[in-house]
């Protein structure tokens, strides 16, 4: 298969706009364009649920007119909350195949139009028909994994509350980010139950916001290293807390790559509840079964640790738009490598739902 780059990754803000989603996706695709020479061939859209957030239709077709391209291929996919990732390996894969040479991917969602309960009815219809039928919310299910892996492992909320300060301080150092809060010990205890042991410090807000980049056979300094999916039963989407289709995506990412866990330097890992970042560290094996929260609390995966996890801030704090936010991790990956060129593999994983459809991307930076 023939190398695939990745250029002009950009990104809006994060957190309440006054936009349409197509708005939002014309703003943010034609600052990717202003500097690629070669023509576009086809457009990804990938987004959620803009009928139901934002009563839209048909927004493929209208991104395109409102480019003034003509004559591409144009479509939109759908793969819940890892819509944006998924979108970016379709498009990849049309580059490798030969037939196309260049592409534009963008993930938008705009959420805040929606009331809470609202929008929570709408992420909750991604479980099964036997886990809406217990009343189960998408933050239950976060809850109990996180419960089993303090009471399993021997850890206490404190150490929980060491993973959300980092993904805070994170997030006040991104000017994209949707959260910027520096959150205390005190902020942290005293914060309601969302799901026990999860507080609101613990759990992605409901974010507008849209990614978007090129991907091409024209090289650039960044360049897709290796893919991988994995899908899992609605039911048996988590065991032993690990996520099979995880497990599946971060396996085949890596035998398409040729490297192992060892050679991954960064990541931007799905964190849609805090918990979600550890078991997310576990199965890409980058950290040993039980320990991966002992390697926050000693600082390993912090900015300047030695590898980086979520230094955005996550969808914790970064915020979480759900079409965009596959996407929105290989853009804050592609930035973060270019400014740590040291940091030269990194990944980014999705999770689909209830971790049901999820991807993995690695990404290498060739310095120039």
């Amino acid at each position: 298969m023939r190398p695939v780059y990745i250029h002009s990754p950009n990104l809006s803000q994060f957190g309440r706009q006054n936009s349409s989603v197509l708005e939002l996706s014309l703003n943010t695709v034609k600052k990717s364009l202003e500097n690629f020479s070669y023509p576009i061939q086809f457009i990804i859209f990938t987004s959620f649920c803009p009928e139901i957030y934002t009563e839209e239709f048909h927004i493929p077709n209208r991104i395109a007119e409102g480019l003034g391209l003509k004559d591409i291929f144009c479509i939109r996919t759908e793969t819940a909350s890892s819509s944006g990732a998924s979108a970016f390996q379709l498009a990849t894969r049309l580059i490798e195949s030969g037939k196309y040479d260049s592409g534009l991917v963008v993930g938008t969602e705009v959420m805040s139009k929606l009331s809470r309960e609202k929008s929570n009815l709408l992420l909750g219809s991604v479980l099964s028909d036997e886990q809406r039928n217990l009343s189960m919310s998408m933050a239950q299910g976060g809850a109990l994994v996180a419960a089993r892996y303090l009471h399993e492992f021997g850890y206490t909320r404190k150490d929980l509350f060491t993973l959300s300060k980092k993904l805070h301080d994170n997030g006040l150092k991104n000017p994209y980010a949707h959260i910027k809060k520096n959150i205390s010990w005190e902020d942290y205890e005293s914060s309601a139950y969302l799901a026990e042991p999860l507080c609101i410090f613990d759990i992605s807000p409901l974010s507008d916001g849209s990614a978007s980049l090129i991907v091409s056979k024209h090289p650039s300094n960044t360049k897709v290293r290796g893919l991988g999916s994995g899908i899992s039963p609605m039911n048996h989407s988590i065991q032993n807390l690990s996520f099979p289709s995880s497990e599946i995506a971060f396996r085949n990412a890596y035998k398409e790559a040729g490297i192992t866990s060892k050679d991954i330097s960064v990541a931007e890992l799905h964190d849609a509840f805090t918990i979600f970042e550890i078991i997310g560290l576990e199965c890409s094996g980058i950290a040993e079964k039980g320990k991966g929260l002992a390697m926050v609390v000693e600082g390993l995966t912090h900015p300047e640790g030695q590898i980086p996890i979520n230094a955005s801030g996550g969808l914790k704090s970064r915020g979480h738009p759900i079409g965009a936010t596959g996407l929105a991790q290989i853009v804050e990956l592609v930035w973060f490598m270019e400014k740590n060129p040291d940091k030269n593999i990194g990944l980014a994983h999705s999770i689909g739902g209830l971790a049901t459809n999820n991807f993995v991307s690695i990404i290498e930076f060739i310095e120039s």
